[in-house]
């Protein structure tokens, strides 16, 4: 008799413990966010994982957050900062890990989004919590896609933050860190389409600028040379063939390139 009391009060337990796990799992896996133009920025970067630069992380247990930031903010050139693409590979070396993480640029909102359910904060300078607009975890993906499983919304971050992840299941995490501004629109024209080798042809920028003015430009010839020199520049090629430039502008954080495929044709050298 004893025994069919246990039973009966086990699968009682059961029915009503099981109904109400099913629907934490619901909420936590359906994902009815609709993607803005921006998620949809994210997802290209977290999809590319080739494209990624290094952080620098570390793994504090003993200090409090404040001595955290202060320890960690000496080292600017270790931020993570605002890109628009490349993701920023954060390698782990305990389930819960620090670094820096700068907004350099006034705006609307900052998206962070990272390509794991992982617990994210940020803190201020002392040890405060930065509170978010929007936060979003999951266990298939956010605003559709399958590489973002966390999504966090930041609205009036301006300077360095102390960053903190947890997760004890990973040894590597991908992490996009992007704002609202409008970055530039990369385009340019050439005066010659079709020289002879050794012929000078003349590339000019005609980009447009996003939210923030652009300041730097990365000229590609298409032949293995290159030149940041300036908004306009000259190059004359020393084979013959079709080339396809390109140009990179930025305003120092957000960036846009445009390749014109076969662009110019050069002729001559045994042809």
């Amino acid at each position: 008799m004893t025994r069919t009391i246990k039973k009966f009060c086990t699968y009682f337990m059961l029915m009503l413990f099981l109904p109400g796990c099913n629907e934490l799992l619901d909420e936590y896996q359906v994902e009815d966010i609709q993607p803005l133009e921006i998620d949809i920025t994210i997802c290209n970067i977290l999809s590319n994982t080739e494209n990624t630069v290094t952080a620098v992380t570390v793994a504090y247990n003993s200090l409090t957050l404040s001595a955290i930031y202060d320890t960690l903010s000496g080292d600017t050139a270790s931020f993570i900062s605002l890109n628009n693409s490349n993701a920023w590979r954060l390698p782990l070396s305990a389930d819960t890990c620090f670094f820096m993480i700068y907004a350099p640029q006034v705006a609307d909102s900052y998206f962070v989004a990272i390509n794991s359910s992982t617990g994210f904060t940020l803190y201020s300078a002392e040890g405060q919590l930065v509170s978010t607009e929007n936060e979003n975890l999951s266990l298939t993906n956010v605003a559709g896609c399958p590489e973002a499983r966390t999504r966090q919304v930041y609205a009036s971050l301006n300077g360095a933050y102390l960053a903190r992840v947890i997760n004890p299941n990973v040894s590597t995490l991908h992490l996009v860190f992007l704002n609202t501004n409008i970055p530039p629109t990369a385009d340019f024209s050439a005066n010659l389409a079709s020289v002879a080798i050794g012929d000078t042809v003349s590339f000019s920028d005609q980009s447009a600028q996003g939210s923030q003015p652009i300041i730097s430009y990365k000229w590609d010839f298409g032949d293995g040379s290159a030149s940041s020199d300036s908004s306009f520049v000259q190059h004359a090629y020393s084979d013959s063939g079709k080339f396809s430039p390109s140009i990179t502008v930025s305003d120092g954080y957000l960036s846009n390139t445009v390749t014109k495929t076969e662009l110019i044709t050069v002729s001559g050298g045994g042809e």
